[in-house]
């Protein structure tokens, strides 16, 4: 008896534990970064065409890419893509960007477009649920630069700065110029 109650107490335990996961939830799915919004849409521009995405949109900080691919099975039952000439089902991520004060706002939101029934295309959010992707994503924008290069009129400028001072350097060893 002993035995079984332990056993019993063993399984629900681990249904517990089970229920209690993280599971994945839907997007959007909201990053931030302290690089500026034209820095980090280069990068995720880079890391589609990498991955084999079409840039289809690009709206300034608005833009989205796709790849044909096969939706899950369970998605794809109602999905008439054969039947369509021409049209395909694809992998669509998209993109907005938003920066305020210093940090910029990354929102992604994948989704699966394919046609219907009668050959328009309909929509079905997907979720990203591999955490090793989205942390690879967040660990993209942290290494982000977050200055951008001076202009040629600053460091043309700046050149000057230091001459000047070198001139001055050469005749008072106290000046030291950096």
């Amino acid at each position: 008896m002993k035995r079984v109650l332990i056993l019993i107490l063993a399984i629900s335990t681990l249904a517990a534990a089970r229920d209690k996961k993280a599971k994945a939830r839907p997007g959007p799915y909201v990053f931030t970064s302290r690089s500026s919004a034209q820095t980090l849409k280069v990068l995720i521009v880079q890391a589609n065409l990498r991955e084999g995405y079409t840039l289809d949109s690009d709206n300034q900080l608005q833009f989205r890419f796709s790849k044909p691919a096969q939706m899950p099975v369970v998605d794809a039952i109602f999905t008439a893509s054969s039947m369509c000439n021409g049209m395909t089902t694809k992998k669509v991520w998209s993109y907005t960007l938003v920066e305020l004060m210093g940090t910029t706002k990354v929102t992604v939101q994948p989704f699966w477009e394919y046609p219907d029934d009668y050959c328009q295309t309909q929509t079905q959010e997907f979720i990203w649920s591999r955490p090793e992707e989205i942390a690879a994503f967040q660990a993209m924008l942290d290494k982000a630069p977050t200055s951008t290069p001076a202009s040629v009129a600053d460091q043309q400028q700046r050149a000057k700065q230091h001459a000047a001072c070198l001139e001055l350097a050469k005749d008072n060893p106290s000046i030291t110029c950096k």
